[in-house]
This record gives structure tokens, sequence and C-alpha cells, in this order.
């Protein structure tokens, strides 16, 4: 791996190699309840199902999903223990509408994978794929922070909710999560990035859920 760290103060850096094909991690200082954010930029082949793809799936081992992770959009591979995915034909434990599963949820979690359709247009094509014709004005205005919010009171203190989306919105400080590393892994072409964001809970939230 290629290392290079970043001075905030003057943007100067050191690299041993430039090669899109290198891992790139940056380990940057930030000030107030933050401590170091790791950066990892790496390429890799894309598809349509995020989990498969070879450094999430790294991530993944390395954060030890698995047993008391919870996981509202699955689709298809997620190593989560309790799955949930609107679509029927997904093999996955419940097929609910991500917010009715959140809510049904006791308990507190080890972590939450968060892999929601990426854009309003998504949503869209998930729900004409299932016969739903239109979004919901909740849908449309709200989500899918309204899911988070209600996945945040589930998340025990020191769990992680592991992010993935084309920008690095998390959880967020007012839920009492605190950002820890970010990967970013490039695909090509015409392929947007997938941006994964890690977060841990240190702390109860600012306000109450949705």
């Amino acid at each position: 791996m290629k290392e290079e760290k970043i001075n905030i103060a003057t943007e100067s850096k050191t690299t041993d190699n430039n090669s899109l094909s290198d891992v790139e991690a940056r380990v940057i200082p930030l000030v107030g309840l933050h401590r170091n954010i790791k950066f990892t930029r790496v390429w890799a082949m894309p598809s349509k199902w995020t989990f498969t793809i070879k450094p999430i799936k790294d991530l993944l081992r390395r954060y030890e999903v698995g047993q008391g992770w919870i996981d509202p959009f699955a689709g298809e591979n997620s190593p989560a223990e309790i799955t949930n995915d609107l679509n029927p034909e997904r093999p996955t434990q419940y097929h609910l509408h991500a917010k009715d599963f959140s809510e049904m949820l006791t308990g507190l979690y080890a972590g939450v994978l968060f892999d929601p359709p990426y854009s309003l247009r998504q949503v869209k094509e998930c729900y004409n794929k299932i016969g739903i014709p239109l979004l919901s004005k909740e849908d449309t205005n709200h989500f899918p922070r309204n899911v988070r919010n209600i996945l945040a009171e589930k998340i025990k203190p020191g769990g992680y909710a592991i992010n993935f989306g084309w920008s690095t919105e998390g959880f967020g400080m007012k839920n009492g999560f605190d950002i820890v590393e970010i990967l970013l892994v490039a695909h090509g072409g015409k392929h947007n990035d997938t941006i994964v964001t890690v977060e841990i809970k240190n702390r109860a939230g600012l306000f109450e859920p949705n």
C-alpha cells in the first residue's frame, strides 16, 4: 500500500506512486470530537451488489460485520445477521419498507449496513420493479434520513454505521456518530465512485427520530 499523509495547513503531501491502481491512504487530523479519519482510495470493478466488490467486502470483514448487525436494504450477499429488502424476490428475512423494518426492531445492535438507493430516481426504479407506482410524500422529502434517524437509536454505544452512496453523508453527529473511515472505490469510465463512510456511535443523539 502506498500511503500519503496530508498536512491540513499546507495541503502538502508525499507519495511513492500516483497510479490509479494503487491504494491511496490519507490520515487527516481534525478538531473537535473527531480524532483521525482514515481515507483510502482504491479502484475496483463495479457491481450491482455492493457487498461483492472486493475492497468493500474486505472492509466489512475488517469491521467483523455479521452477528448483531442489521441491514434495512440488504439486496443480495449481505453479511448482516438481520436483513430486510422491500423486494420479495431478495433472499432476506423481512420484506418491509425500511422505515417499518427499523421501527419494529427492539434492543441494541452492534452495527448497521446502510446501502439505500442512492437517488430518488433509483428509489422510483426500485418501487416500480415491485409494482409500487408512486413514492410517498415522506419518502420524497425525507428519505433516507427518516430511516437513519430511527436506526440511530438502535445502535449500541461503540457500535458502527457503515454507509454507502455517492457522498459521505451518514448518521451524523446529531445522532451521536463520528466518522472514523472513508473508503472511496473508483470504478472508472462513466461509473460514479462508490463512497463508504464508517461511523462509530460515541454518545446519545441530540434529537428524537421523526
